[in-house]
């Protein structure tokens, strides 16, 4: 009888759902967050390095290609690092929930992403609405070109960064005895008990 509760109670803990732990994933957030911080300020220096004054229609060509294609690179880099250390910084090795984690470090980062986007747009209507004395008028054909160009950039930058989050998420989880095999704890002492 004893045997048998004890088969219920253990069958109860295994079918029990594994809870979220969001400091792990705030912190794959931030970590997501400083690393696109660090590699978006490299491509700007790489991309001032290279421009040359002279040649306008080059300069606009080249910065565009280039400028989308880091985008895409640094959304995937960033939060491939973010999902990894999201399960790193949760210390379970539980990889089905490694790729909850990277979704979800994903889905906060696409969320302030676009609640910044959208405020950085509402500004941006704002100023263009007002007259501005002198101003060459906008041409509509040229803005929904690059309107188009940017919601392309926009799709592939967050399709890339959900398949790498994920990835990143599972290889953290996957690969954490490799984190922590070195980690050394003490023991702890619980108050009024001799050692």
């Amino acid at each position: 009888m004893a045997s048998n509760m004890t088969d219920q109670r253990m069958q109860a803990v295994l079918d029990e759902h594994p809870p979220m732990r969001w400091g792990a994933v705030f912190a794959g957030w931030f970590m997501a967050s400083g690393m696109a911080l660090v590699l978006y300020a490299f491509g700007l220096a790489l991309g001032l390095s290279a421009l040359d004054p002279h040649n306008a229609t080059a300069v606009t060509r080249g910065v565009s290609v280039g400028a989308a294609v880091w985008t895409i690179l640094t959304w995937g880099a960033s939060l491939w690092m973010g999902g990894m250390f999201a399960s790193w910084f949760d210390g379970r090795d539980d990889t089905e929930m490694g790729v909850v984690r990277g979704l979800t470090v994903w889905g906060l980062s696409m969320a302030s992403t676009a609640l910044l986007a959208g405020s950085g747009l509402m500004h941006l209507a704002f100023v263009n609405m007002t007259p501005q004395a002198g101003a060459p008028a906008a041409n509509p054909t040229q803005a929904a070109h690059y309107v188009a160009t940017l919601m392309w950039v926009a799709f592939g930058a967050s399709l890339v960064s959900l398949i790498t989050s994920v990835v990143g998420g599972w290889l953290g989880a996957h690969q954490i005895h490799h984190v922590y095999h070195l980690r050394k704890y003490a023991r702890h002492r619980m108050a009024g008990l001799s050692p």
